[in-house]
């Protein structure tokens, strides 16, 4: 019984991931690499992680949370992350710009801001959007 419980755990959390990294797929994401222990990351989510998932920049590329012992192998990196945290801009799970660090709201939504519009058509959909 225990093994079966076990094996149904794993079965429906790799599920989970599975289809996590899926819907993931053909559109852009947010990676926010982190780890345990990490004060910047920390700072982050009390911050900004209930916040960003409300934004235009959410809503554009939504954030998916990797912890840095755990690559994932369907997320093409453009180089290894070094530290946390890391946010990854992505399109169809690879890497098209990197913001490392973080050190306040201000500083990540500006640079946010210019990754998104610099490497996407991130202006031009929230245009259609508010029409």
């Amino acid at each position: 019984m225990r093994i079966l419980l076990k094996s149904l755990t794993f079965f429906t959390l790799a599920l989970f991931l599975s289809s996590n990294f899926l819907n993931a797929a053909d559109k852009f994401n947010l990676i926010y690499v982190e780890q345990q222990g990490c004060i910047y990351c920390e700072i982050w989510d009390e911050e900004l992680s209930a916040i960003y998932p409300k934004t235009d920049e959410g809503n554009f590329a939504p954030l998916v949370r990797v912890d840095i012992s755990e690559y994932e192998e369907k997320i093409e990196f453009v180089n290894p992350v070094v530290f946390t945290p890391t946010f990854i801009l992505t399109k169809n799970l690879r890497e098209i710009a990197r913001i490392e660090g973080y050190i306040g709201d201000d500083l990540f939504w500006g640079m946010l801001e210019v990754v998104l519009k610099r490497e996407t058509n991130f202006d031009e959909d929230l245009i259609k959007v508010n029409e």
